[in-house]
């Protein structure tokens, strides 16, 4: 391949419809990075966009004040140290799937880090503050197809920087993204060696699958689920262990 490396700070935000459209795009900073297409980082060049009726969503990649024509399911910025602080626009595009009625936008983010969703026009329609975990139901979304993401990070560190991955805890994340259609994502973590499992239930406090199940060393975890043969409704997801019994809900929607 191109010797990928290890982004130092990368960050998921994802976008998706209520007709089974739903992407992962990826940002975050890097001290590698360039306003172009970082192979070494994990951006690629994307073909044009699809007709009207496919999903589709993307970065628009920075160069020429975003006037080019690159795009990318990943962007990283240049950082010239950590830890950084800045504010740093992204700017994304999206088109539903056919059918689809609403669209969504749903993020995860570190308490270091904030932002604000806006329109292109700074903020006269879309002017929507982002932090921790949240979803955000697009406005206009037939009629505007291109926002801006406003990131700012206050006192970020690498990587590199931070302490090593060993939990202190058992602990069970919220489900991201939440609603969701029809696959999300669990992350989880174990402070030691551990056998457990993540079963599903339903509102009734019926098994209906396990999600996951295995001997995990300690560290952080992270599985997707994907409901596509459930119906819409709200679930019970729960971690068992000898040593601990942790449970979310997640809601699923059609």
């Amino acid at each position: 391949m191109y010797g990928q490396t290890t982004v130092q700070i990368s960050l998921s935000f994802m976008i998706y419809d209520n007709a089974g459209g739903q992407k992962t795009l990826y940002f975050g900073l890097d001290q590698t990075a360039t306003n172009g297409v970082d192979v070494n980082l994990g951006e690629s060049i994307l073909p044009p966009y699809p007709p009207t009726g496919a999903f589709d969503a993307r970065w628009l990649l920075p160069n020429n004040n975003f006037n080019g024509s690159l795009s990318s399911w990943r962007d990283y910025r240049f950082a010239s140290g950590f830890p950084f602080f800045g504010t740093i626009e992204y700017r994304f595009r999206y088109q539903s799937a056919a059918g689809a009625t609403a669209m969504f936008v749903s993020w995860n983010l570190p308490q270091s880090i904030t932002g604000v969703i806006q329109d292109l026009s700074n903020g006269v329609i879309i002017n929507v503050p982002i932090s921790g975990n949240g979803i955000y139901q697009i406005s206009n979304f037939d009629a505007i197809n291109t926002l801006k993401l406003l990131v700012d990070y206050n006192n970020v560190v690498s990587v590199e920087e931070n302490d090593p991955q060993i939990p202190s805890e058992f602990k069970l994340e919220q489900n991201y993204p939440n609603p969701f259609n029809p696959s999300t994502q669990i992350n989880f973590s174990v402070p030691k060696q551990t056998q457990l499992r993540i079963n599903l239930y339903n509102i009734l406090g019926e098994l209906l699958q396990t999600i996951t199940e295995g001997l995990y060393e300690a560290g952080y975890y992270q599985t997707e689920f994907n409901a596509e043969n459930l119906p819409s409704g709200i679930y019970i997801y729960r971690m068992e262990s000898g040593e601990s019994l942790l449970s979310k809900k997640m809601i699923l929607i059609r």
